[in-house]
């Protein structure tokens, strides 16, 4: 029995197997690119405009009564840091070293260093160009002592903003492309950090700031592993797609692209011939598998995308999905956890996993939400009312070119959504005038094997009107890219995910294969509600300690690679073991 469930907090139990979901919701509405550049001028401007901008009143809370005059340390700051590096938090900055009586802060090289690959870790990851901009600014060779200390206390509150605010905005931030406005700093955080800077445990101030997941080592490490390499990548130029026992000059390539992976020998790599062997499919097999694509052998266009990414394009994926750690919960002992871009479903009951199952999620234009929620109950035989979206872009434009087309799928028009509405014939409709942009109409499908929701249909509360349910066409997961949905996780294994669910419910197979042949709709509410996270990750590393990437079907990866695009003034910073 699924019994024990809690409050919803993560799970540890699939580390190394799979990631967890972020709590908070993902935006989807497309956004574009800021340069560095831009990204620091709209921070200055939206800052200083920011309703949330109460920096002077948190600022004002730092001051001692031993404080040297504010006049004197702002005067100061200004002919200390070159004018060409604009501070955020200036107002904030002239109370601590006011307090601090223009002493540096970060005298302890363990709390500097710390910080510093913390803000490279974020700058690898892309999302916010003013990482990079602190690290470019630590980097001039002509600061003072002073100056770069005062720059390193400007980063630690842009980050300390960051860190306070992930769990709650981390959904827009890490998985949208527009780099997040900087504002004040929370007064306990400036206390946590004033009071570290006094009593000399910034060290252990700054590990505080690090991603608590249990994640977050094995995968730095494989970050660490890619960026280590800085030979030329070997590219495979090929324009089909190769097969087993096939001849080709790009081999020279893959040789050496496996061997880089460890998936063959030295004298594997060697080898001077042309031909795609068995020893290079096999090892191409185990290549596949790391990446979420079918282990054929087959070199196509997925493949090959993935073997010729630079480990330093790799290192980015990584930094990016490390960031997401913050907003992925790790020690929940029950729960359903779908990982949407490797189209998976775990379910977890008291540490254990009890059911793995394929899954099929929402295409790019009808994005599978970032959310959780809670299973509250069971739809045996469920109807399926066409949701709107679907209506006029799917269904009606179908059946307005062939009326047929609605009795042929088992649908039902209804003149309105009450429970009282009347059955409209689709022959009566007037197409002319009715278009999908103004359908009227209710469509439904009832109940049975062809029912688009299958036999099954598990409700959660949600706003997204988000459900997982079965489908009658079970050959669809044997697909290996299986965002084909309009939304909704459709669940290979829903029969069993139900007969788990029915018997903590008190129901038994026979009582189920009753309710199923007699054709109703039965609705069964789940004595202990079980949280459920779909979540998106696309790098981990599993439990044979082998890193996973996945393809970034909705594109929430790209500002990673803005990160790529500054290595040189990041990696210097990196804290490298």
């Amino acid at each position: 029995m699924v019994t024990g469930v809690k409050k919803v907090v993560p799970i540890s139990a699939m580390i190394g197997t799979l990631l967890l979901t972020p709590v908070s919701w993902a935006s989807t509405a497309p956004v574009t690119h800021l340069t560095e550049a831009d990204a620091k001028v709209e921070n200055l401007k939206a800052f200083s405009e920011s309703p949330e901008n109460t920096e002077t009143q948190a600022a004002e809370q730092v001051a001692g009564v031993n404080a040297l005059p504010l006049s004197d340390v702002a005067d100061r700051i200004r002919r200390e840091v070159p004018a060409a590096t604009p501070l955020l938090y200036t107002d904030t900055l002239t109370n601590i070293y006011a307090e601090h009586q223009l002493k540096p802060l970060w005298t302890d090289e363990k709390a500097r260093l710390s910080l510093e690959n913390q803000l490279a870790e974020a700058a690898l990851a892309g999302f916010q160009p003013q990482f990079t901009a602190w690290l470019n600014a630590l980097a001039q060779p002509d600061l003072s002592p002073l100056a770069r200390d005062m720059i390193l206390t400007d980063a630690a509150l842009g980050y300390l903003y960051y860190i306070d605010n992930v769990s709650t905005k981390g959904d827009k931030w890490l998985y949208g492309a527009r780099p997040f406005t900087f504002a004040a700093v929370s007064a306990p955080s400036l206390a946590r950090l004033n009071t570290a800077a006094h009593n000399g445990t910034l060290a252990a101030f700054t590990d505080t700031l690090l991603p608590a997941n249990k994640m977050y080592q094995p995968m730095r490490k494989a970050m660490l592993t890619e960026l280590a390499d800085t030979a030329p990548w070997p590219e495979m130029v090929i324009n089909r797609t190769l097969r087993p026992g096939e001849n080709h000059e790009s081999v020279g390539a893959l040789r050496e692209i496996l061997h880089r992976f460890n998936l063959i020998s030295a004298n594997d790599m060697m080898s001077a011939g042309a031909a795609y062997d068995k020893t290079l499919v096999a090892a191409v097999k185990q290549f596949q598998l790391q990446h979420g694509l079918e282990a054929d052998g087959v070199i196509g266009k997925q493949t090959r995308e993935w073997l010729n990414k630079t480990p330093q394009m790799r290192a980015a994926i990584m930094a990016v999905n490390i960031q997401r750690l913050r907003i992925t919960p790790d020690n929940e002992p029950t729960a359903i956890l779908v990982n949407i871009p490797d189209f998976s479903l775990y379910f977890y009951v008291d540490n254990n996993l009890i059911l793995e199952s394929r899954t099929i999620v929402g295409r790019a234009e009808r994005k599978t939400p970032i959310m959780s929620s809670a299973l509250n109950n069971v739809v045996i035989n469920p109807p399926w009312t066409v949701p709107p979206t679907m209506s006029r872009q799917d269904v009606v434009p179908r059946g307005r070119a062939d009326p047929g087309y609605f009795s042929s799928r088992g649908y039902t028009i209804y003149n309105g959504w009450s429970n009282n509405a009347s059955v409209v014939d689709p022959y009566s409709i007037d197409w002319s005038v009715i278009t999908p942009s103004n359908f009227p109409y209710r469509i439904t499908q009832a109940p049975g094997p062809s029912n688009s929701l299958g036999r099954y249909k598990f409700n959660m509360p949600n706003s997204e009107a988000i459900y997982l349910h079965d489908t009658p066409n079970h050959s669809l997961f044997n697909k290996n890219m299986r965002a084909i949905s309009s939304g909704c996780v459709r669940v290979n294994k829903a029969k069993d995910l139900a007969a788990i669910l029915l018997g903590d419910a008190g129901w038994n197979e026979t009582r189920v294969d009753g309710a199923l042949k007699a054709g109703s709709t039965r609705y069964v509410s789940i004595p202990n509600r079980i949280p459920v996270y779909l979540y998106y990750q696309t790098a981990w590393v599993n439990a044979e300690n082998i890193p996973q990437y996945r393809a970034d079907i909705y594109r929430y990866d790209d500002s990673s690679l803005k990160g790529i695009d500054k290595l040189t003034d990041i990696t210097p910073f990196l804290i490298k073991s």
